[in-house]
């Protein structure tokens, strides 16, 4: 066995000293990762709440019947803060005030812009609303589709079946029977849904009218 000459191995000093860049460079990247999610989750914070302060002045305005005022107010907060919680129902309380103002393209254009960035908690809302904006201008088959996909982003089952009624009072509106009924019987096969009596009546009123 030959002999291993203990003069001829690195010191403890000079192994780290060999590899003390590498450790100092991992050491950096792992404590730059670590403060830059935590830098990335505060300014999130911090922009949800600039948001929140400028969309309660449009929130009162509203509330306080001014709605030129409100949109004013609202668009500030679309414009900077668009994909936060409270830039999304800026967005969806100033299609509201459009659609009743008969402005249906401007509202719905801007709903279609905040659905893009919209957090998961309000997408649903977003899709009826442009559900209802689609139906205001006749476009009933696009609206049902609309609520279709908003059944699909609702958290709760009775909210999901309060938008399956819309869906299919428009499916039968546009002349998809068989898609309202299928609607219809999902709701009404349910003694657990707020729905069901008023899914049966309606599927007693296509019998009747078939």
């Amino acid at each position: 066995m030959t002999d291993i000459d203990l003069n001829d191995s690195p010191s403890f000093g000079e192994t780290l000293q060999t590899y003390r860049r590498p450790l100092t460079i991992g050491a950096i990247v792992l404590a730059a990762g670590a403060g830059g999610a935590w830098l990335w989750q505060r300014s999130g914070q911090i922009k949800e709440e600039k948001a929140a302060a400028l969309y309660a002045a449009g929130e009162s305005a509203f509330a306080g019947g001014n709605p030129a005022l409100a949109l004013t107010e609202f668009a500030k907060v679309t414009a900077r803060y668009g994909s936060t919680s409270a830039g999304v129902q800026a967005a969806m309380l100033s299609a509201q005030i459009l659609f009743e103002q008969g402005k249906h393209a401007d509202g719905l254009a801007l709903l279609e812009s905040a659905r893009k960035s919209a957090p998961e908690a309000l997408r649903s809302g977003v899709q009826a609303l442009i559900g209802a904006g689609l139906e205001a201008t006749g476009k009933l088959a696009e609206a049902a589709e609309a609520y279709g996909a908003a059944v699909g982003g609702a958290r709760f089952e009775s909210e999901k079946d309060a938008l399956r009624m819309e869906q299919a009072r428009l499916l039968q509106a546009s002349g998809d029977v068989a898609g309202a009924k299928a609607l219809y019987e999902t709701v009404g096969g349910r003694d657990d849904s707020p729905y069901a009596g008023e899914a049966r009546i309606r599927l007693g009123e296509i019998s009747a009218a078939s």
